[in-house]
């Protein structure tokens, strides 16, 4: 058996609304907590598409909700991510934005909380009969096999009124098969590469004021701790290695025309009072004195 129903609170009374959509995500999904900033206002579109073995849901949201699981209800893996826009995501006390670029594979056990802003629009396929790992993952989309999951999952949304059972568990299967892949692929990433990878964002993101560690391990599709394991063991931090990053680019900028000012802007840095510091730190003489006698 192979269905598609999809259900909307658009024609549902105002005050009923956010009742019925976190009704249609506990019957979908299983249990969960719920919070809408504007319960009377919201409103969202949900379609499942399912068969005895796998299920596939795509919403869209008008207003902003936030939902939450303290602790695994069922032995099901989930892998979810944005079709548009961006998510919030809370994992293991740590915070990640998931882009389509990104995706989480949800296990059965471990709580999580999904910010999920006003136009939201995400899938979440449900891969109940596979051998994936236990815990939660964050998965890249952006490269191969990663970009072919995404493709393929979107494609069976696409295609949904085509399919058959077959066809939709045959595609869900090997779907499954290649999130394995995705996973196997990130877990076997050497810690030097991811080092040298790490290093590699954060030189070509430096000029951005709001780069945090955070922003690199997402960057990286690693969380903070790991990669603030990672650094340590190379006796650095994400911050250290942000800031010094941002140094060696304002010695460049140094070298060329340019306000002090302008300079510490296009350096990443807030102000340029925390620009002057941390150069006076580094080098011991202020961005003018530098600019006039440069020091290796």
């Amino acid at each position: 058996m192979y269905q598609v129903e999809t259900v909307t609170t658009r024609h549902a009374p105002a005050a009923a609304r956010a009742e019925l959509w976190s009704a249609t995500v506990t019957a979908f999904q299983g249990e969960h907590r719920f919070a809408y900033p504007v319960p009377e206002r919201f409103d969202a579109t949900a379609t499942r598409q399912r068969s005895d073995r796998y299920q596939l849901v795509t919403w869209h949201i008008e207003q902003e909700q936030t939902i939450s699981r303290t602790r695994g209800g069922d032995d099901l893996h989930r892998l979810l991510f944005p079709l548009s826009g961006t998510a919030d995501l809370r994992l293991g006390g740590e915070d990640h934005r998931l882009t389509p670029a990104d995706a989480v594979l949800l296990g059965p056990d471990g709580g999580f909380t999904l910010r999920m802003p006003p136009g939201s629009r995400g899938l979440v396929a449900t891969l109940s009969r596979t051998e994936l790992p236990a815990g939660h993952r964050l998965l890249d989309l952006a490269r191969a096999p990663g970009r072919v999951l995404a493709l393929m999952l979107t494609t069976l949304v696409d295609d949904r009124a085509a399919l058959d059972r077959r066809g939709f568990d045959a595609v869900c299967g090997q779907a499954a098969e290649l999130a394995r892949l995705v996973v196997d692929d990130r877990d076997a990433v050497p810690e030097q590469d991811l080092a040298a990878q790490i290093r590699l964002v954060v030189r070509r993101h430096a000029a951005d004021p709001d780069l945090t560690g955070a922003a690199v391990a997402r960057r990286v599709g690693w969380s903070l701790r790991q990669v603030q394991a990672v650094l340590h063991r190379e006796g650095t931090s994400p911050s250290a290695l942000i800031r010094e990053a941002r140094l060696d680019l304002a010695r460049d900028l140094l070298a060329h025309p340019g306000t002090i000012t302008a300079i510490a802007r296009a350096s990443g840095f807030h102000s340029i009072d925390a620009f002057e510091k941390a150069f006076r730190r580094a080098t011991g003489a202020t961005p003018t004195e530098y600019r006039h006698h440069p020091t290796p």
